[in-house]
């Protein structure tokens, strides 16, 4: 279990992280996403143990990263853009990785390179941006850490590549109760492959939730009436959306769907649609009321001026 207590880091004079608490599960898939400059790339350095928090603390099984040598050797953390020294391969690296990490799989590393089709003797300079992400990734997963943190890390993937490493990322949360955290901006990569989702804006820990419980209390439905209708007719629903063109209704409603469904059909409706919400959609809905949006309007008048 990865557990962050408090956890509050400056740089450059500026407060950067402000009291982030929060449980990650082992065994799970953790989605990290926010505004830009929201903290998500110094949180997964913190975690790591590559900065040391200003106030508060990291655990990892039970241990605080900043001061326990073997506690960090549990985690893998991948930036956005890793570092490979000049004239290094692959195969250099693997020696050097393990050589700090005691769970090193040189099998795992083969496997990945073969599967893959990246040539581990090759001289990473020559690799193309895609490549090079994947040769960081299977470095990453041939550390057989049990914690695994990813920065933006499938960027520069193409898609078949992209799909193959969600694979292989569920496969070994799965097997080996591999923990991710994945800090990403597309929340379409994150669909399906999350248990849990922290939204972080301006430094602060806004939203923290299980991915299950946001696809279960936010609802999209599609209804229509015969009769003239506004918006009073779905009094008694918390509608976080309503948009109405002609005499069909579209809105986003939180609750069970039994429960809305059991509402909407007292007042004889002549369509109505319940569907889930992809985690895009949950996210800006959620965003929006916690205060997190803007106006293109606003932003192009601002343009303007």
């Amino acid at each position: 279990m990865i557990e962050l207590e408090n956890l509050s880091k400056g740089l450059w004079g500026e407060m950067i992280l402000k009291g982030i608490s929060t449980r990650i599960e082992r065994g799970t898939v953790c989605g990290l996403v926010g505004s830009n400059g929201a903290g998500k790339s110094t949180l997964l350095r913190c975690i790591s143990g590559v900065y040391h928090p200003l106030e508060g603390e990291v655990r990892i099984a039970g241990k605080r990263i900043d001061i326990t040598a073997s506690a960090r050797e549990k985690i893998f953390f991948l930036a956005d853009d890793p570092y490979f020294p000049e004239g290094s391969n692959m195969q250099r690296m693997a020696k050097f990785h393990a050589s700090y990490y005691p769970s090193f799989s040189q099998d795992t590393f083969v496997k990945l390179c073969d599967g893959l089709h990246l040539d581990p003797s090759k001289k990473i300079s020559r690799f193309s941006k895609g490549m090079r992400m994947q040769a960081a990734v299977i470095l990453a997963l041939a550390t057989r850490t049990p914690y695994l943190l990813l920065d933006e890390s499938f960027d520069g993937l193409d898609p078949v590549v992209r799909q193959a490493i969600r694979q292989l990322l569920c496969s070994e949360v799965a097997e080996r109760k591999l923990t991710v955290i994945i800090s990403s901006h597309s929340l379409r990569e994150l669909q399906d492959l999350c248990d849990q989702l922290l939204f972080l804006h301006q430094g602060k820990l806004l939203l923290d939730r299980k991915t299950t419980e946001l696809n279960s209390e936010l609802l999209k439905v599609q209804t229509a009436f015969d009769t003239e209708y506004d918006r009073s007719i779905f009094d008694g629903l918390d509608i976080v959306r309503y948009e109405k063109l002609g005499k069909v209704a579209s809105l986003i409603i939180r609750g069970s769907k039994e429960q809305i469904k059991k509402e909407l059909s007292k007042k004889k409706p002549v369509l109505l649609d319940i569907m889930s919400l992809t985690l895009e959609e949950i996210f800006t809905c959620e965003a929006e009321a916690l205060g997190y949006s803007f106006e293109l309007t606003e932003l192009t008048e601002d343009i303007k001026k």
